[in-house]
């Protein structure tokens, strides 16, 4: 969304805004010749409000649905570091979520935890876990970094586009996405950090990531409401 706020010439980019139950509803679509924006084409949803609306849970099950296969096997990972608030929501998101089958889905989940501990790369990891339970579609969830402070922890966004994990911290790494696990790969997202310099309007505060002091209490929030809405889809 920041991404194409910021192209001058939105050719090949269209995007849809609409307010529901006090949320904002920003839907974007990329096509192949919008590639210089340097984001992948396909459809980036964007939910801003808080958490914990009584609205939030249904609006982003409904946007969850409208990128993932019809039915099947789900299969969630929960992306980065759990000991790291501010990266932990992966797995506190997979760690409320309810395991088995309903009527058009079935979901099984994971904590991927991170590659330097575990010594296994993500993609490789949530590949063959994915190929394991016959999934038809992963779900990741990740956090992100944004641009504008004032997205901390107020937007989750939804794509079919994939992810690479620790990206956000200018970590390169391999991307998890169709191409490289073979299925539908739909990631859940929220922004935690911003770099430094977004704050200070200061260049060489550039590669230090900052965040907010009750980043504890927002991610929690969020993980609740992701996990929610996932189980939402599965009964």
């Amino acid at each position: 969304m920041e991404t194409a706020e910021m192209a001058s010439d939105k050719s090949g980019v269209r995007a849809l805004s609409r307010n529901v139950g006090g949320v904002k509803i920003t839907d974007v679509r990329v096509s192949d010749n919008a590639q210089r924006l340097g984001k992948p084409a396909g459809r980036y949803i964007t939910l801003e409000g808080e958490p914990d609306a009584q609205s939030m849970a249904a609006l982003l099950k409904r946007a969850i649905e409208q990128v993932i296969p019809r039915q099947g096997r789900l299969f969630a990972a929960g992306l980065g570091n759990p000991d790291i608030t501010q990266d932990s929501l992966g797995a506190l998101s997979v760690r409320s979520m309810a395991a088995g089958k309903g009527a058009r889905y079935s979901l099984a989940a994971i904590e991927t935890d991170i590659a330097a501990r575990t010594g296994i790369d993500t993609v490789r990891l949530v590949r063959s876990a994915a190929n394991e339970t016959a999934a038809d579609c992963v779900i990741a969830i990740d956090s992100l970094a944004c641009r504008d402070p004032r997205y901390i922890g107020r937007t989750v966004q939804i794509s079919d586009t994939g992810i690479v994990p620790g990206s956000g911290a200018s970590k390169s790494r391999r991307e998890l996405s169709e191409r490289t696990v073979g299925i539908p790969v739909a990631v859940i997202g929220v922004p935690t950090v911003t770099e430094l310099s977004s704050v200070t309007r200061n260049e060489r505060d550039n590669g230090f990531l900052v965040t907010t002091g009750d980043i504890d209490i927002t991610v929690k929030l969020w993980a609740e409401t992701i996990a929610a809405a996932v189980n939402g889809i599965v009964r």
